[in-house]
């Protein structure tokens, strides 16, 4: 009977140290609705066309071909992080076209952590039939793999049959990398675009998080053992 006892305790000491373990603990996140802040290399912030019941959708942007960066310091000890966040493409984005009937050039977008890996290096189109890189495929439809499409409000186009028309997208993207250092740089970079009126990008809903060092594990368990023993004494006793 008391080995029985005892069982309930350990497979809760093992669930507790499972789940501690593998928690993410978020370092960084800004969803843009006050300010950047000075981590940003740029800071403006925008007010997408569209009204919310529940007040301004704010992001940070709208930009071009530019490289926007973000910077971290005294990150603590971990062996990789997640990025995620919402990118925002907005207007006449046109994929995968440079070469083919709708050529209009590759508009494309970067996302690299420093001097280290590239986690994202793809083509995006709003609506050229020419498609884009970004999905499964090699080539993928416009819009493979939007969260959300014509939901920003940004407009093109004044034809006098059709008037102006509603172009943007939003993809939610997330990347697990290994990082180790105390320091973490994210480029995140436009490249092959028009003008600004006709083709740009924003950011929203950042978040940094990170998998503490497996290191901490052992004392864990040690303490969540420990509980558990002391709870079991407890309950032989009474």
């Amino acid at each position: 009977m008391k080995m029985h006892s005892a069982t309930p305790y350990l497979l809760f000491s093992a669930l507790m140290l499972n789940a501690t373990a593998s928690q993410a603990v978020v370092v960084y996140e800004n969803d843009f609705q006050s300010a950047a802040g000075s981590a940003w290399s740029h800071t403006q912030l925008q007010d997408t066309p569209t009204p919310y019941l529940f007040g301004a959708r704010s992001f940070l942007g709208e930009f071009g071909n530019d490289t926007v960066t973000l910077n971290l310091s005294g990150l603590a000890a971990h062996s990789a992080l997640t990025l995620s966040f919402d990118l925002y493409l907005i207007r006449t984005w046109d994929g995968s076209s440079s070469g083919t009937a709708f050529d209009f050039g590759n508009d494309s977008f970067k996302v690299s952590v420093g001097n280290g890996p590239v986690l994202l290096d793809e083509t995006f189109s709003n609506g050229n039939p020419a498609g884009q890189s970004f999905g499964p495929a090699a080539s993928n439809p416009y819009f493979t793999g939007a969260a959300e499409t014509y939901s920003l409000g940004y407009v093109v186009g004044s034809d006098i049959l059709t008037g102006p028309q509603v172009m943007d997208s939003v993809y939610t993207l997330n990347y697990t990398f290994v990082h180790s250092g105390g320091q973490l740089t994210l480029d995140f970079t436009g490249y092959g675009l028009q003008a600004m009126e006709d083709e740009s990008w924003g950011l929203d809903n950042v978040r940094v998080s990170m998998v503490p060092e497996p290191a901490a594990a052992p004392l864990l368990a040690a303490g969540v053992l420990m509980l558990a023993w002391r709870v079991r004494r407890r309950t032989q006793a009474s």
